[in-house]
């Protein structure tokens, strides 16, 4: 993996944690989109401790351990601590993107292009929620995934040209209303992102998830696989002019 290309790769690690749900699903489509989110949202402002291992067919793959900060679902912080990019770092606030190198004074703006192809395009994967961004649509009859459980299937449109993913498909487990998959499309109808909530772990602030797994399915990243494991995650304040372009140098 060359040093250009995995940055962006990682440029989702960080957000981790981002329509009001109408349609011919109603409420129960809702309260679904809500549960689906639950695992991936424990805490609306702190520290999160992550391992993202990126792989590429014919490469070496690149780990890298990162603390991200978040502040709400709009601001994100991700801190390179260990691997081949410590200290660097990716701001997202609001809609915008930076990736920032240690040395540079202006942090590197991310454009929207370069945020739907490729690895980049991992940090709106991460930070998706489902209730705000999409309505649903619920099918009638349940369906089974690979390991035997039986799944709920809702189909998505996105709510407003603000969402990358113009519409998808979501599974969730029947019986205990966590999200197993999640298909991704472009507005073209092309399969983007094949999205898999491989590994679960109860807490004191409920139920989180501990393991995902992206499958890049465009053209141009065949064959890319990006793992992301949540270790950890404290709440506490945190400043919030650490989440400007001007600031986000400042954090420890």
């Amino acid at each position: 993996m060359s040093e250009a290309a995995c940055p962006w790769s990682l440029v989702g690690v960080f957000a981790l944690l981002a329509a009001s749900t109408l349609g011919a699903g109603g409420t129960e489509a809702r309260d679904l989109l809500k549960a689906a989110d639950a695992p991936r949202r424990l805490i609306t402002e702190g520290a999160i401790q992550v391992r993202a291992t990126v792989e590429e067919p014919a490469t070496s793959p690149v780990v890298s351990e990162l603390e991200v900060l978040v502040k709400g679902e709009e601001q994100s912080l991700c801190l390179f601590r260990g691997g081949p990019f410590a200290g660097r770092r990716i701001l997202v606030n609001g809609s915008k993107v930076w990736l920032i190198f240690p040395g540079t004074q202006r942090p590197v703006a991310v454009s929207p292009s370069q945020r739907l192809v490729g690895g980049a395009s991992i940090a709106d994967v991460a930070r998706l929620r489902f209730e705000g961004s999409f309505e649903a649509t619920l099918r009638p009859a349940e369906e089974t995934d690979a390991s035997g459980a039986r799944c709920l299937v809702l189909d998505l449109k996105a709510r407003d040209r603000s969402v990358p993913y113009a519409s998808g498909t979501l599974w969730i487990g029947a019986a205990d209303r966590l999200p197993r998959r999640v298909l991704f499309r472009l507005r073209s109808e092309m399969d983007a992102k094949d999205v898999r909530f491989a590994a679960y772990e109860k807490t004191k602030r409920g139920m989180a998830l501990r393991r995902e797994e992206i499958l890049h399915l465009l053209p141009n990243e065949k064959g890319w696989r990006t793992v992301l494991e949540y270790l950890g995650e404290e709440a506490r304040p945190i400043d919030p002019a650490l989440f400007t372009p001007e600031h986000a140098r400042d954090a420890p």
